[in-house]
Formats: C-alpha cells, sequence, structure tokens
C-alpha cells in the first residue's frame, strides 16, 4: 500500500497507477467519505459529470436569454459586458458546486 504525503492545505496526489487505474485525469471529480477510520474517495461517474454540465449549460443560456431581454434597447457594448458578468456568475457557482461535492 503506497504512502501518500499531505501537502499544504491538505492537498495530495494520489498515486499514477491509481489514476491510471481509474482513467482519472486532472480536472476529474472524486466523492470524499469517511467510513469509520478511513478516508473513501470515489470518482464521479461520466453520467454525473455530464449532468453538472448540462445543468451548467442550462443555467448559463437562462442567465443570457434573461439579460438579452432586459437590455434590449441597450448598447452592444454594456450587454456584451453584462453577458461576461453573467458567465462568469456561473462560472463562480460551478465552482462551489465542485468545492461543495
Amino acid at each position: 500500500m503506497p504512502v501518500i504525503k499531505i501537502l499544504r492545505n491538505g492537498q495530495l496526489t494520489l498515486p499514477a497507477k491509481f489514476r491510471e487505474t481509474l482513467e482519472l485525469k486532472q480536472g476529474d471529480l472524486l466523492y470524499a467519505g469517511l467510513e469509520k477510520d478511513k478516508i473513501v474517495l470515489k470518482p464521479v461517474t461520466t453520467i454525473e459529470r455530464k449532468s453538472v454540465k448540462e445543468k451548467t449549460r442550462e443555467r448559463f443560456f437562462r442567465l443570457i436569454e434573461k439579460t438579452w431581454d432586459k437590455n434590449k434597447d441597450t448598447d452592444p457594448r454594456e450587454v456584451e459586458r453584462l453577458v461576461n458578468e453573467a458567465i462568469e456568475e456561473v462560472r463562480r457557482e460551478e465552482t462551489a458546486a465542485e468545492t461543495k461535492e
């Protein structure tokens, strides 16, 4: 059994053999849990990942439509600025959702 060192802010590196066996790559999500005195990590399935991405995409387009409707008579540059703000809001929410899991 490999020994893993906990780094700054609780970060750790999974052994390459684990990542390869489970086909994990940078950006993949893992469920983390405790079972008695053990830490258990379980990959989020592809279907679950697609679901998260689809929900994010739907939210993004709802924000775009809402922004567009509210600003029909606004200068296009201002609309672009508002759209960029909406994009950042979705990214923040997605990051927060990933952090909670």
